[in-house]
């Protein structure tokens, strides 16, 4: 195959545009408490021989180029880190070389140079010998782009015809960046195999720069293949997981018509039920005998136990700690049992004053077909807040199922038994109700989000004995992330979240399920609970509705530190409809991020603009992950 070609100048090959340098990755060491390095290189930069700090700088003909040509640069992208003496800076140079080339391509200047100098003298003629080391030596980056092509009259065939790759963006006259051809391959590609033709390619491209003409000429013979259905699947690398669960649960049925949806939707699946550390699915590249499409589904499973702990800290509520055991595949089909504890209120008083916390999780998946998921769970909670006091048991049951990719319906029963005592009366009561929720769920990372969305509706019909009460509490959530550059420095991010309990008075609801406001995971710089109506003893009677909306600007400073400024603002309320019956509490505040491989550890203070009698001036908050 003739990847490219040029009529008058040889130039370097296309593929160039794929040569990347991948990002570092990094350790981590929280504290010196624990530590991950997946990369077996922590000490890599604090041990580099020879070391070689160096400046550099881009001198371009054409400054509009200057940032495509920036953002390629190993040399700057790498300069915070010292090179591995003489031999590992040349090595970037040389790596910036083809990657400045790529960057100049995609721009469709294909009759340019890049000269790269260290210390004045090329690169080419730098002995690895010369010791650079604690010299600071100057680099100097020179690009010439040289014309700007266009496209000219591309020629595409296939055993069919010819093919117009007008619609895939390659049109004569136009400029012939190279980001193009590559999008156009794709493009037509990705087309024919979305019909069902899993063997359709590329077969033979040439590519020819005339320098005489400024024009690009593309030439590309294309083959779809035969369309197939899919074949044998064949399950491998599994040694505790059921083969035959792993291809249930894959949903990849033989003889229904090829679709690359179906092997993305079968690798999310499986990455989804927690037992693997990597799922590959895979077609064949040729067809089978009976010119179906095998499918081979490749796994390396994760360890099947696992114990955890966390902290968590803040100065209205005190210290946290909590811990977790978890068995991820109890009898094959990756069923799981999850135990955990936790202790809160550390240091706000006495063994009296601490929050109690057990849970007992099960959960299998593929309960009623690959979508589905069935949880079983048992609660012990003492819970000591400001608003009352509370012993409680509860068991629930649940079904969850992916209606799509991004949208969960979830369902089930409760029954709790709980004693509260708010400070006036001590109730004892039993709830019986019926949670239902939809989850809507486009975040690409959920703990450490750049953009996408993140919805919740809920709603809880509930009946209380012994008061025969009946109400329906229901709330709606919802999250997005924007971030406003290509590296996802700079991301902004807002929530809004409202809720309504209907059916009876406010006497009739139990005070612990009635809408509270306030605290780190609410609005920062009240106490938990605080933001909201008060009774005389200036304790938290909960509302009928709550309304939250929050703010944030996020920047990573570095790779490893980030800083974030925002404002939360809302409160709970005595009517069943939000805003009404109290009053709005603003907290304004800032924070910084260290992110880890396990997500972002969390450290934020914030200050209340509304302040409240007796309560501290300003709010403490330590966790893991993103506030919303």
């Amino acid at each position: 195959m003739q990847i490219f070609g040029s009529k008058n100048l040889g130039l370097w090959p296309l593929v160039a545009l794929l040569c990347a340098t991948s990002a570092p990755a990094h350790a981590f060491d929280l504290f010196g408490l624990f530590k991950s390095d997946s990369s077996q290189q922590s000490a890599a930069v604090l041990d580099i021989e020879n070391p070689v700090n160096y400046s550099v700088e881009i001198n371009t003909s054409d400054p509009t180029l200057y940032d495509a040509l920036r953002s390629s640069s190993v040399l700057i992208k790498e300069q915070a880190t010292p090179a591995a003496g003489t031999t590992g800076l040349v090595t970037r140079a040389k790596i910036d070389q083809k990657r400045l080339l790529a960057a100049l391509y995609g721009e469709a200047h294909y009759g340019g140079t890049i000269q790269i100098l260290i210390n004045g003298q090329n690169i080419e003629d730098v002995s690895l010998e010369r010791q650079l080391s604690g010299t600071s030596p100057k680099i100097e980056i020179n690009v010439s782009a040289g014309p700007r092509f266009t496209f000219a009259r591309p020629d595409a065939r296939s055993p069919n015809g010819p093919i117009d790759l007008n619609q895939f963006g390659i049109t004569a006259g136009e400029a012939a960046k190279s980001s193009l051809i590559i999008d156009a391959e794709t493009k037509l590609v990705g087309d024919w195999r979305q019909k069902g033709y899993p063997f359709a390619r590329i077969e033979k491209r040439t590519i020819e720069a005339d320098h005489n003409t400024r024009q690009l000429e593309v030439s590309l013979w294309f083959n779809s293949g035969n369309k197939a259905a899919f074949g044998q699947i064949v399950v491998t690398g599994n040694e505790t997981v059921n083969s035959s669960f792993i291809a249930e649960q894959a949903d990849i049925i033989a003889g229904s018509t090829y679709s690359p949806d179906q092997i993305k939707r079968a690798t999310k699946r499986l990455q989804e039920v927690g037992v693997f550390d990597s799922v590959v699915v895979s077609t064949a590249e040729r067809p089978s005998a009976d010119g179906s499409v095998a499918v081979t589904i490749e796994v390396s499973e994760r360890k099947p136990r696992t114990i955890g702990f966390g902290v968590t800290a803040e100065n209205f509520e005190g210290f946290g700690v909590e811990g977790f055991w978890k068995h991820r595949n109890l009898f094959g089909n990756a069923e799981s049992l999850r135990a955990e504890a936790s202790i809160g209120r550390i240091g706000q008083g006495g063994f009296g004053d601490l929050d109690y916390h057990a849970d007992l999780l099960f959960k299998k998946p593929n309960a009623i077909g690959p979508a589905t998921s069935f949880e079983a769970r048992a609660t012990f909670d003492i819970a000591n807040t400001n608003a009352f006091n509370k012993r409680s048991g509860k068991i629930s049951a649940s079904l969850s199922n992916d209606l799509r990719d991004d949208l969960t319906v979830k369902g089930g029963i409760a029954a709790e038994y709980a004693v509260v005592d708010d400070g006036t009366t001590v109730s004892n009561t039993a709830l019986l109700s019926t949670p239902i929720s939809l989850t809507y769920d486009t975040r690409n990372n959920a703990l450490n989000p750049t953009g996408g969305w993140f919805v919740t509706l809920s709603t809880e019909p509930t009946y209380v004995h012994p008061s025969h009460a009946i109400f329906v509490k229901s709330s709606v959530e919802a999250s997005t992330y924007l971030a406003l550059d290509e590296d996802e420095r700079l991301v902004l991010a807002a929530r809004a979240a409202m809720g309504t309990i209907i059916g009876t008075d406010i006497a009739n609801v139990p005070t612990d399920r009635r809408f509270f406001a306030g605290g780190g995971g609410s609005i920062r710089g009240y106490g938990f609970q605080m933001a909201g109506p008060l009774t005389g003893g200036g304790k938290p009677q909960g509302g009928l509705s709550y309304l939250e909306a929050s703010a944030e600007a996020r920047y990573k400073v570095t790779d490893e530190i980030g800083v974030v400024g925002f404002i939360d603002t809302g409160g709970a309320f005595t009517s069943n409809i939000p805003g009404q019956g109290g009053s709005l509490f603003t907290g304004v505040g800032g924070g910084v991020r260290y992110y880890t491989p396990i997500g972002p550890i969390r450290a934020d203070i914030a200050f209340p603009l509304n302040k409240i009698t007796g309560q501290p001036q300003y709010g403490l908050y330590l966790g893991i992950g993103q506030a919303f």
